[in-house]
């Protein structure tokens, strides 16, 4: 390869990464990282965890997560609804990703 090649295609690798490093999905991947390391400086998970009822027991489960979530503060729960929000984004991505066909006939 001569120096002008390689120069070339360094430039182009360089934005090829930079183009992926800054996709919207990779946006919306920095954010949610972002709201789990929030999320986790505020609850205490372990805790939560060892609070909570028996996972075989559903009803009771349901009614203990919903009642903390009511009576939190509303930055915890800003917090868990923008990790929801962000998940069904993220996945809403992934699929759309990986439904749309490859090859487009007519294009």
């Amino acid at each position: 390869m001569t120096f002008l090649t390689k120069q070339i295609m360094r430039r182009v690798y360089f934005v090829y990464f930079l183009r992926k490093l800054f996709s919207p999905t990779a946006m919306k991947l920095v954010m949610l990282f972002a709201v789990l390391r929030e999320s986790f400086s505020v609850v205490s998970v372990p805790n939560v965890l060892a609070n909570s009822p028996s996972i075989l027991n559903p009803l009771a489960s349901y009614q203990f997560f919903t009642t903390a979530f009511w009576n939190t503060e509303i930055t915890v729960r800003l917090l868990l609804v923008a990790f929801f929000a962000l998940s069904l984004w993220l996945i809403q991505d992934f699929v759309k990703k990986t439904s749309t066909p490859i090859y487009q006939p007519g294009f």
